[in-house]
């Protein structure tokens, strides 16, 4: 099993493994998984994916950011919010 050491907290990690015939992308930061027939498929929809869960958690910020579960991505979504477009907001994946 591969190890990955992250030195920035700022980061968000895009970890893509092959499982049958699709590639299953997932970002442990935010606890959010999605697919894609292709590497760059899954990343992509990855990607969407954090935007569009980082606009719910803004819309929804005090219920969320108390969440047990929800709160320790508070930061990560403030700066996802920050970029909002999507090339920006790929810049956080190592």
């Amino acid at each position: 099993m591969p190890i990955a050491i992250k030195d920035s907290h700022s980061k968000l990690t895009a970890i893509i493994e092959p499982s049958d015939s699709v590639y299953i992308a997932s970002c442990p930061e935010l606890d959010l998984v999605t697919e894609g027939d292709t590497t760059n498929e899954a990343l992509s929809d990855l990607i969407e994916m954090t935007i569009d869960y980082a606009e719910q958690y803004m819309e929804e910020f005090d219920q969320f950011s108390k969440s047990p579960n929800r709160a320790s991505h508070k930061d990560y979504i403030l700066e996802i919010h920050q970029k909002k477009a999507k090339e920006k907001v790929r810049e956080l994946f190592i």
